[in-house]
């Protein structure tokens, strides 16, 4: 599969160094199969823990809170992938699925556009917190259930696409829940993880090692291995989908700034929730992972918030994080792979030297017009037809990789 692509790239690339262009104007101080019963009185009886509301099912199992502030950060994130990628939804190229399985679907934001994209097919969303909204669409339904059971309430064989999206310290094992997806996911279907490693880098060395991001991102790996929710270093997922069995997998890396510190027009749209979705909900992150990993004392966490906010707006310090995507598809017992796909997931042209993906953060290598042109590049020659507001622009910030057609 993908054959232009497995030529052009072999092995997991990073994000390679200095390839933001930094706006120098940019102040310092700126900034169906299966049983399901009614929902419980018991799950609904929130537990608190320092101001936060957390889940009541499976109490403890996942750190971070589900009160109103935290549903409004994960609706945020939401935005701002889907700037970062152009407006898709998903990068599997998916053509009609019938079933549609959201692990860990939080606000239900994902699943219930995903029921509008594809009015035809059945979305499940799965959750510890009963806190999606009511009124959906016709296609969609919301479960309570823990994605790390031992046993899922669905046959094998089932699902044609499991989506998966910023479960920072939600899981004790990854590879366990990929062998499980795996098992659930029907021959020729895919899975997807959109994936978020928290730690802040730089690529110019303006984030420095004594700073307060750096503390933060050093302490909330230290505090998410101790709760036995470790966080994954964003290279380690394309193993893991491998050697659950899956082939032609494909890897796209997002940059997502800290703040507006960079030029490109959509980094520096971005880049405003993501400095919003920061201020209003890395408290949230880390008061629960801290207080029960760390055992630190609920003021220390806040004292180190504090420390954190100036340098989250100082756009003199060029950090970002890194959200990776990856879908791999599970083998249909053909020698014959499926059809090479547009990373956009949406159309099925291979990319070729003549139709080349194009990474803008490479525009420091450009003449300043064909820099501001990257802003406006389309996908409008998908083989299939976009949404228009998916096929608008898909300027994203990557590193494409893909593994060998071969099943591990």
């Amino acid at each position: 599969m993908a054959k232009n692509l497995d030529q052009r790239v072999s092995s997991i690339l990073t994000p390679p160094s200095s390839l933001i262009e930094v706006d120098e104007r940019a102040s310092q101080d700126q900034a169906s199969e299966y049983k399901s019963t009614s929902i419980t009185s018991s799950v609904l009886d929130y537990e608190f823990e320092n101001g936060r509301r957390y889940h009541a099912y499976k109490a403890g199992s996942y750190p971070l809170p589900n009160d109103e502030a935290e549903l409004e950060r994960i609706d945020i994130k939401h935005h701002v992938i889907m700037l970062l990628s152009g407006g898709h939804l998903h990068l599997a190229p998916l053509i009609s699925p019938a079933k549609i399985l959201d692990l860990g679907t939080g606000t239900g934001i994902w699943a219930m556009e995903m029921a509008d994209q594809y009015p035809d097919s059945l979305v499940i969303g799965t959750d510890l917190s009963p806190i999606q909204p009511k009124w959906v669409p016709d296609n969609i339904r919301f479960e309570i259930d823990d994605v790390e059971s031992r046993d899922w309430t669905w046959r094998e064989n089932y699902f044609d696409y499991i989506h998966s999206r910023f479960m920072i310290a939600s899981i004790s094992s990854w590879p366990a829940l990929l062998r499980k997806a795996f098992k659930h996911c029907k021959p020729g279907g895919y899975v997807e993880l959109q994936e978020l490693d928290p730690r802040f880098v730089s690529d110019d060395g303006s984030l420095k090692q004594d700073s307060a991001l750096c503390y933060w991102s050093e302490k909330i790996c230290e505090a998410a291995q101790e709760y036995n929710r470790p966080i994954p270093v964003f290279t380690e997922y394309k193993a893991w989908l491998e050697n659950a069995g899956f082939v032609d997998v494909q890897q796209v890396i997002f940059k997502s700034p800290t703040n507006s510190w960079p030029k490109s027009k959509l980094l520096k749209e971005a880049s405003k929730f993501q400095l919003l979705a920061h201020i209003e909900g890395l408290e949230g992150i880390s008061l629960g992972l801290m207080t029960r990993g760390l055992h630190w004392k609920a003021e220390e966490v806040k004292v180190l918030m504090a420390r954190l906010r100036p340098e989250l707006k100082n756009r003199s310090i060029h950090s970002y994080q890194t959200i990776v995507v990856l879908f791999g598809r599970k083998p249909d017992g053909t020698d014959f792979p499926a059809s090479p796909a547009a990373v956009s997931g949406c159309g099925s042209a291979p990319l070729t030297p003549e139709k080349p993906f194009i990474d803008p953060f490479a525009a420091s290598s450009l003449g300043e017009n064909e820099a501001e042109r990257l802003d406006d590049l389309s996908l409008q020659d998908s083989n299939r037809p976009c949404p228009e507001a998916v096929s608008k622009s898909f300027t994203p910030v990557i590193t494409i990789t893909q593994a060998s057609a071969g099943a591990k």
